[in-house]
């Protein structure tokens, strides 16, 4: 990239790179927990079936917990699916249109995907507060250690999109970088 006032390449503030770094190490560990959680709702499913079907004795708490952990997975991995910008599935009109068109389509995505992110986060966290006091059945355990998963995944998210966003509005930036870095 160049600034083409001046010839010069143009490189980040170093505020903006130490925030691009800390939301590049958010997302690589949300997306990490959100693996590791599918491994854990798979194992838990197969304790459940054993138990349920082999063995003939149901356990009271592991479907509830694979719902929780679900929760949370889903949560955390749209976090780097926002970051990436798998969320809308607009990549045939944006690569139909000339190039400018494309990157505008995707700053007011961004945009709007932040505007979005702020309800749900405000919301949930409202949602938190209301079941602080509620026990999961099954679980025996605050059902807004649940719900929490919303608040956090919903900032994780916005700070990915506000991140992604930023990077379309740097000088020379392109719209399908294949040399861009991926979080994966």
């Amino acid at each position: 990239m160049s600034d083409t006032a001046s010839g010069t390449p143009w490189q980040r503030p170093a505020w903006l790179r130490a925030i691009r770094a800390i939301e590049t190490t958010l997302t690589r560990t949300a997306l990490a927990l959100a693996m590791v959680g599918v491994l854990l709702m798979a194992g838990f499913t197969c304790y459940q079936v054993f138990m349920r079907f082999v063995i003939g004795q149901p356990s009271t708490w592991s479907e509830v917990l694979v719902r929780s952990i679900m929760v949370w997975t889903v949560y955390l991995a749209a976090a780097a699916a926002f970051r990436e910008g798998a969320v809308i599935a607009a990549e045939v009109v944006i690569r139909a249109v000339p190039r400018i068109v494309g990157k505008i389509m995707q700053i007011t995505s961004g945009l709007l995907s932040l505007v979005f992110l702020y309800f749900l986060v405000t919301t949930s966290i409202d949602m938190v507060q209301r079941t602080s006091t509620q026990v999961l059945a099954g679980l025996e355990i605050p059902i807004a250690w649940i719900y929490l998963a919303m608040p956090v995944g919903g900032t994780l998210a916005a700070l990915a999109v506000a991140v992604r966003t930023s990077e379309l509005l740097e000088p020379g930036s392109g719209i399908h970088d294949p040399n861009a870095d991926s979080i994966a």
